[in-house]
C-alpha cells in the first residue's frame, strides 16, 4: 500500500475503526501512571518499545471476481520517522509478510532466538497475530478477541477505549439474539417449557452455559451436540461463533451509522456541496477529473452500501426463518460461511465509515464548501479508502 501525506494524516486522525495509535495510548498510560505516582501493573500493549511507538492500520484490499467484489484485509505496522510529526512518513511492515521476523529484528530488535528475550518476543507476536485476525480495530471487537484468547486481563483497558456503559449497550442486543437462537435450537424457548421451579433453574443454567461458550468462542467442550446439530465443523466452530458475534455487532453499528451515510450520499450527490467553490475557474481537464472521481466514489459508496444491506438482510432473514418459522436450514448455511461474510461486511462498513469521518473532519475544519486544493485532498483520501492510488505523487509509506 502507499499513502501520501494527507492520507496518512487523516488515517491517523480519523480512521477510528481502522487505526490503533499505540504511540499515543502508550504516552497516555505513562502520563496517568506519573500523575498517580504509581506504576501501571499492565503497562503498554507490547514489550518491545518500538512496537509501542508504532501505529497499526487495517488496510482493505478488494478485487472483482465474476462481477462480485471480494475483500481482503491486511494489518500494517507503521513506524514514524518523527514522533513530533507522525505525518512526515516512516517505515512499515505487514503482519502477514513472510519476512516479518527478519524485518522486525532489523527494525525493532525483536529477536525470538535470544533466550533472555524469547518470552517478550512470543508475547509481542501473539498480540500482533491477535490483531491481525480482526478485519477492523473497533474497540468492541478488539476486546472480544482478547477475551476469546484469554488475555483480556493482561491488556491495558486504555487500548480497548470503550466504557462499560458502551460495552453493555452494544453487548445487550447481541446476547439477546444469541440467547433466542440457542433456546430455539435446544427446544427451550417460551415460558411454559417447565412448570417445576427446580427444572426451570436447571434449564436456565444449561442455556447460560451454552451462551457463555458461544460468547467466549474458545472451544466447544460441553456443547458438542449443539455444534453438530448446527452442522458446524468442530474445528471451525469457535471462529464461526466469533464471526456470528461480529456480524451481530456490525448490524448494531450499521443501524447507528446509517443516518451519517445518508448525509454523505446527499453531500456527494449535490453539485452545490460536492464540487469545490472555485470549480468554474478550473481548467477543463481538471474539471473532468473531479467529475470522474466523484462518479467513481458515488458508485463505490453505493456498491458498499448495497453489499452491507444485502448481507445483513440475508443474515436477518435466515435468523428469522429459524426463530419464527422453525426452518434452520438458511441460518445453518449462512453460519457455515460466517467468517467470510463478516470480513466482507467489515471491509464495506469500515470503508464507508472512514469516508464519513473524512467528510466530517473536512467540514469541521473548512465548512461544507471547499477550495479545489482542499477538495483534491479530500477526494484522494476517499479514493485511498478503496485502494485507489492518489493523484499526488508524494508517497510516504509503502510496504
Amino acid at each position: 500500500m502507499s499513502m501520501n501525506r494527507q492520507q496518512l494524516a487523516r488515517a491517523i486522525d480519523v480512521g477510528r475503526s481502522s487505526t490503533l495509535n499505540c504511540f499515543e495510548t502508550t504516552k497516555d498510560i505513562a502520563g496517568i501512571a506519573a500523575t498517580i505516582a504509581d506504576d501501571d501493573p499492565l503497562g503498554p500493549l507490547f514489550r518491545n518499545r518500538y512496537l509501542n511507538d508504532s501505529i497499526i492500520f487495517k488496510v482493505v484490499d478488494s478485487i472483482t471476481v465474476r462481477g462480485k467484489r471480494q475483500h481482503g484485509v491486511e494489518t500494517l505496522v507503521y513506524f514514524p520517522y518523527n514522533h513530533e510529526n507522525m505525518y512526515e512518513g516512516g517505515d512499515s511492515i505487514l503482519v502477514s509478510d513472510p519476512r516479518r521476523a527478519e524485518k522486525l529484528l532489523n527494525k525493532c530488535g525483536l529477536d525470538m532466538n535470544r533466550e533472555d528475550k524469547a518470552e517478550d518476543g512470543r508475547w509481542d507476536v501473539q498480540v500482533m497475530e491477535m490483531i491481525d485476525q480482526l478485519p477492523t480495530l473497533d474497540p468492541f471487537l478488539l476486546k472480544c478477541k482478547a477475551q476469546q484468547q484469554g488475555i483480556e486481563d493482561r491488556l491495558n483497558p486504555a487500548y480497548f477505549n470503550i466504557s462499560l456503559e458502551e460495552w453493555n449497550r452494544i453487548q445487550k442486543p447481541i446476547r439477546e439474539k444469541i440467547d433466542a437462537l440457542v433456546r430455539k435450537a435446544l427446544g427451550m424457548e417460551g415460558d411454559d417449557i417447565a412448570t417445576d421451579p427446580d427444572l426451570k433453574i436447571k434449564i436456565e443454567e444449561n442455556i447460560s452455559k451454552f451462551l457463555k461458550k458461544i460468547w467466549e468462542a474458545r472451544d466447544i467442550d460441553g456443547i458438542e451436540d449443539f455444534v453438530y446439530g448446527m452442522e458446524m465443523p468442530p474445528d471451525r466452530a469457535p471462529e464461526l461463533f466469533f464471526a456470528w458475534k461480529a456480524i451481530c455487532y456490525y448490524q448494531v453499528q450499521f443501524s447507528g451509522v446509517e443516518p451519517a451515510l445518508r448525509r454523505l450520499f446527499a453531500w456527494i450527490g449535490d453539485p452545490k456541496t460536492a464540487l469545490p467553490v472555485d470549480f468554474g475557474g478550473l481548467r477543463t481537464e481538471v474539471q473532468g477529473q473531479i467529475k470522474r472521481d466523484l462518479k467513481q466514489l458515488r458508485a463505490l459508496f453505493r456498491e458498499n452500501y448495497l453489499s452491507i444491506v444485502n448481507m445483513l438482510e440475508a443474515y436477518e432473514n435466515s435468523y428469522r426463518q429459524f426463530i419464527d418459522e422453525n426452518n434452520p436450514a438458511p441460518f445453518k448455511n449462512f453460519l457455515s460461511e460466517a467468517d467470510t461474510h463478516y470480513v466482507d461486511l467489515a471491509a464495506c462498513l469500515s470503508s464507508n465509515s472512514h469516508a464519513i469521518n473524512l467528510l466530517q473532519d473536512q467540514i469541521g475544519r473548512t465548512g461544507a464548501q471547499t477550495t479545489s486544493d482542499q477538495h483534491r485532498e479530500l477526494l484522494d483520501c476517499m479514493l485511498g479508502v478503496f485502494g485507489i492510488e492518489p493523484q499526488s505523487a508524494d508517497l510516504l509509506i509503502a510496504s
